[in-house]
C-alpha cells in the first residue's frame, strides 16, 4: 500500500511540475506570406525600363525552423531545439495574387523574440513531376511575353527579424515572414532579367543553376535577392 500511495504521490508530482512548467511557456503562430505591390507586373529596373517582367509562380520548401529568445544570453539561432521540423512545401503566389500559409504552433519558452531562422530545402522525397522535386525555390513567369522558369536548390539559411522583438509571455503570438514580391529584382542586386537567354531555343528562357541557356550568374543573383526581399512582420 505504501508503494501504491508513493507511485501516486510521484506522478501527480509530475503532473503538477509539467503544468507548471507550461505556465512559463507561450506559443509561437508562424505564416509565411507573399505581398506584391505590383499587382499584375513588374519592371525588373532601370537598365531594364523596356522588359515587362511578371511573375505567376513562386513556391519554396523549407525546414528546421527556430526562434532566437533575447532574454536568454545562453540562446543562439544554432540551437538544436527546432520548433517547427518540417518540410513545408509553399506555395505563395497564383497569377500575379500573393498567397500565405500558416505552418502551424509551437511551445517557446518565455521571453523576446527579435528573431528566427530557416533553412531552405530541396526535397527529394516528392513526386518527380511536384515543381519543388529537388529544388528549394521555384518561380515561373514571362519576360516581355517569354515565358521563363527560375529554381534553385540552395540548403542556405535565412534569418530574419525585428529590432523591436516580439514578447511572449504565456501567450500566443504571430510570427509572420513576408516575401515581397516586388523587390526580387532589386533588393540586393539589379537584374537585368532582358538579358537572360534563350540559347538551346526552345521557346524557354531557363534560369538556374545548371541550365542549358546560359543564365547561371542569373540565377545566383535572384536566388540572393529573394533572400533579401524577406521580413519578419508580427
Amino acid at each position: 500500500m505504501k508503494n501504491l500511495n508513493f507511485k501516486i504521490l510521484y506522478l501527480l508530482s509530475i503532473l503538477v511540475l509539467s503544468c507548471s512548467n507550461n505556465d512559463e511557456n507561450g506559443g509561437v503562430n508562424l505564416t509565411i506570406s507573399a505581398s506584391n505591390s505590383s499587382a499584375s507586373k513588374l519592371t525588373s529596373g532601370i537598365k531594364t525600363s523596356n522588359a515587362e517582367v511578371v511573375f505567376t509562380d513562386f513556391k519554396i520548401s523549407i525546414r528546421d525552423v527556430v526562434f532566437k529568445n533575447d532574454d536568454d544570453i545562453n540562446s543562439s539561432l544554432d540551437t538544436d531545439e527546432i520548433q517547427f521540423r518540417g518540410p513545408y512545401q509553399i506555395d505563395l503566389l497564383d497569377n500575379t495574387d500573393a498567397l500565405s500559409q500558416t505552418i502551424g504552433n509551437a511551445f517557446v519558452p518565455d521571453g523576446k523574440y527579435k528573431e528566427m531562422r530557416f533553412k531552405f530545402h530541396k526535397d527529394e522525397d516528392l513526386p518527380a513531376s511536384n515543381d519543388l522535386f529537388d529544388k528549394s525555390i521555384y518561380i515561373e513567369g514571362t519576360i516581355d511575353g517569354t515565358p521563363f522558369v527560375f529554381w534553385h536548390d540552395t540548403s542556405e539559411n535565412l534569418d530574419v527579424g525585428r529590432s523591436t522583438g516580439v514578447l511572449v509571455q504565456g501567450n500566443t503570438v504571430n510570427f509572420t515572414v513576408q516575401f515581397n514580391i516586388s523587390q526580387f529584382l532589386s533588393s540586393l542586386n539589379q537584374i537585368d532579367l532582358s538579358q537572360a537567354t534563350d540559347n538551346n531555343n526552345d521557346g524557354l528562357i531557363e534560369i538556374f543553376p545548371n541550365d542549358e541557356d546560359g543564365n547561371q550568374d542569373i540565377a545566383d543573383a535572384l536566388k540572393d535577392n529573394i533572400k533579401m526581399a524577406a521580413d519578419l512582420l508580427n
